[in-house]
């Protein structure tokens, strides 16, 4: 009877929680300058998790999504410094005073970034670490690896280095490892947000197997659909504050006015896009489907003659996986967006970065204006924005990033304000770019990107952590810059950006060749 009452209590309890950031220094002014800035407080929060229960967090880009998160973690208050109040209970522990073994034992969590909760140099020791930490024997630890391997779908996966994984593959890796321990509660920051559709179900399909077994899911997600199978309730934060609790029959009622008035995103701004697509102030071409393999020479030769970049023949693979792209020959014009499509780990960003200099290709050549391009001249001509923000975020200040790097004048000055204003950044332009939400530092790169100078931007999975708004903000700014006669190159899986923005989507699933290899 005890065990069975205990079966019952709440995973995760949460009364009156609030936190508010120390550090960095300027986290609170920040707040204080944008009320709309909840990074730097999250108040009030009550709810209740019990065993076997999906909930999921959700609101616009900024409103303490993932500092709700940090607070059941027991990183807010440690991790990260500043005031907790209120009462967070987890596995019956207080999360301040809970023993590092029983946290190890009962939490897992997939962070938005997956890189930034690795440790180890390999897919198998990352898998394996917690356990190997606590003691458990060789042959338990290779049980746990290759079950969680299995479930994740990573067992081809095992032997290879992490740093070459794509970021879908990462993310199924950080779900492995989570999973290793069989933990009682599973935390997962954006889980969908650099996944492919089959990928996206494939992680519902196992989380809805994590429910059947009495594990706990608290997610938080813009993607909110994907989830409607699954979620128990759906919690909206404003601000810093729950406004809104819903389940998923009441939140797949709401009407697309309705989810925009909460900064979600609405089944509709997906099937509607498609239709005002080619609405702006430039007119743009039907998009194009463009094969990225041309089938005859005359082919080739026509389309990488053509105003703008193109890549022919080209080949880059990494020595020690034999992955990457194989004879791709594509065309990306000038004056136009192109979206570069394709399932998690065909090689989209190696293209991405042959194309910007970054690799220096094999085989093949890269063509600018139908002339041969050097890596060298490439890397001076184009800027790439990485999917993960904090690895291009280096100055002290939004302001001084979005300019870094440039000769100020009153021509630099008026640009980035501009840019800043375009994406909604004035009221955060004094603070740290670390100490924004993960949707606002993506915004920062974004308005770098719009200040320089380069003739090709290339944008890797840039709604990662946006919101409906977000996105659409994005969109008109990739569909203004390539009015300026830009090449513009998008690695994105999120369909509603590829209906906003996108005069052609070049697909690479096309290119895989021995596909056994892969």
């Amino acid at each position: 009877m005890a065990k069975s009452a205990r079966s019952y209590h709440p995973i995760v309890q949460l009364s009156g929680a609030s936190f508010t950031y120390g550090m960095p220094s300027d986290a609170e002014s920040c707040a204080s300058s944008n009320k709309e800035t909840v990074q730097g407080k999250v108040g009030d929060i009550s709810l209740q998790v019990k065993p076997g229960e999906c909930f999921i967090l959700c609101g616009g880009s900024g409103d303490g999504k993932s500092t709700v998160l940090r607070m059941i973690e027991g990183l807010a208050g440690t991790f990260f410094p500043g005031s907790l109040t209120g009462s967070i209970e987890v596995c019956g522990y207080d999360v301040l005073n809970w023993p590092a073994r029983n946290r190890a034992e009962c939490l897992g969590t997939v962070m938005q970034d997956p890189r930034s909760q690795f440790f180890m140099g390999t897919v198998f020791d990352e898998i394996a670490f917690t356990s190997e930490n606590l003691g458990i024997s060789p042959d338990e630890i290779h049980e746990r690896v290759n079950r969680a391997a299995e479930l994740t779908g990573v067992t081809n996966l095992l032997g290879e280095g992490l740093i070459r994984l794509s970021s879908g593959q990462k993310q199924r890796v950080a779900l492995a490892a989570a999973l290793a321990e069989q933990p009682k509660l599973l935390v997962l920051d954006e889980p969908t947000s650099n996944l492919d559709d089959e990928g996206a179900q494939t992680l519902v399909d196992i989380l809805a197997d994590l429910k059947q077994q009495g594990i706990a899911l608290v997610i938080s997600e813009h993607r909110l659909q994907r989830f409607a199978s699954i979620a128990d309730v759906y919690v909206c934060l404003c601000k810093g504050r729950a406004v809104a609790q819903w389940d998923a029959a009441e939140l797949m009622s709401l009407s697309a006015d309705e989810a925009a008035c909460y900064g979600l995103r609405h089944p509709a701004m997906e099937r509607d896009s498609a239709r005002s697509a080619g609405s702006s102030q430039r007119q743009v071409p039907d998009r194009k489907n463009i094969s990225p393999i041309a089938q005859t020479e005359r082919a080739k030769s026509a389309l990488t003659k053509a105003p703008g970049w193109s890549v022919c023949d080209l080949t880059y693979e990494y020595l020690s996986t034999k992955r990457g792209v194989r004879g791709v020959t594509a065309h990306f014009a000038a004056g136009a967006v192109t979206v570069i499509s394709g399932p998690n780990g065909i090689g989209k960003t190696t293209l991405a970065r042959v194309l910007c200099g970054a690799l220096r290709e094999q085989a093949g050549s890269v063509l600018r204006d139908g002339k041969p391009i050097s890596h060298r001249d490439r890397r001076r001509s184009s800027y790439f924005v990485m999917q993960d923000a904090d690895y291009q975020l280096y100055a002290g200040s939004v302001a001084d990033e979005v300019v870094l790097g440039r000769k100020i004048d009153d021509n630099i000055r008026a640009h980035a304000k501009e840019a800043l204003e375009a994406f909604d950044l004035l009221d955060v332009a004094t603070c740290h770019p670390l100490s924004l939400s993960g949707g606002q530092k993506q915004r920062v790169t974004l308005a770098a990107a719009y200040c320089c100078n380069a003739e090709l931007v290339v944008l890797d999975e840039p709604t990662s952590g946006l919101d409906g708004a977000g996105v659409m903000q994005v969109a008109r700014w990739c569909r203004t810059l390539s009015a300026t006669g830009k090449v513009v190159i998008i690695i994105t899986h999120d369909r509603l950006l590829t209906n906003l923005a996108a005069d052609a989507v070049v697909d690479l699933t096309a290119c895989v060749i021995g596909k056994e290899d892969w």
